[in-house]
């Protein structure tokens, strides 16, 4: 009976925050869920993220010159304040490039529209100079209750038709 107590107060608690503008209270803080952290930028995390990016434009057939762009990445990792190991961020790059080269070789149908168009924005951000991770996407947080009424189409609750049989 105490725990029935303690979740009335806790369901009264979110739906009250609800009503408040920014009270900051919300589902992942009451769960205790982490927000995802923003892209580390250094130098490793940029020859990840170049290395890929060249072997991803490589497979789906974009019009540049990949060595060209490593070069020009290794030379902006010259200039930084407090440069790295050189040799060792252009291993993380040709182990990064190398890897997804591999594991995207024998998939047929990895380029679709979606994922065409993120490394077209990558690779160009890359070739004009900006080598910086790719920036996630904010997503919506989904409350306690979301989901609900929404007609089962959405990541909220899933309505299955009585007379579906597709299991």
């Amino acid at each position: 009976m105490k725990a029935a107590g303690s979740l009335l107060a806790l369901l009264a608690a979110v739906a009250l925050s609800a009503c408040s503008g920014s009270s900051g209270l919300t589902t992942g803080a009451l769960l205790g869920e982490d927000k995802p952290a923003a892209p580390v930028n250094d130098a490793p995390a940029r020859a990840f993220q170049v290395g890929t990016v060249s072997a991803r434009a490589v497979k789906c057939g974009f019009n540049f010159d990949p060595g060209k762009l490593k070069a020009n990445y290794l030379a902006y990792e010259r200039q930084q304040p407090g440069a790295q190991d050189v040799a060792k961020i252009e291993r993380i790059y040709d182990v990064s490039f190398n890897g997804v080269a591999k594991a995207v070789a024998a998939e047929g149908e990895y380029c679709t529209d979606a994922k065409t168009k993120i490394i077209k924005a990558d690779l160009g951000r890359h070739l004009v100079g900006d080598y910086t991770p790719r920036p996630q996407p904010k997503q919506e947080e989904e409350g306690l209750f979301s989901g609900w009424g929404s007609g089962g189409d959405g990541p909220g609750m899933k309505i299955k038709h009585p007379m579906d049989n597709s299991d």
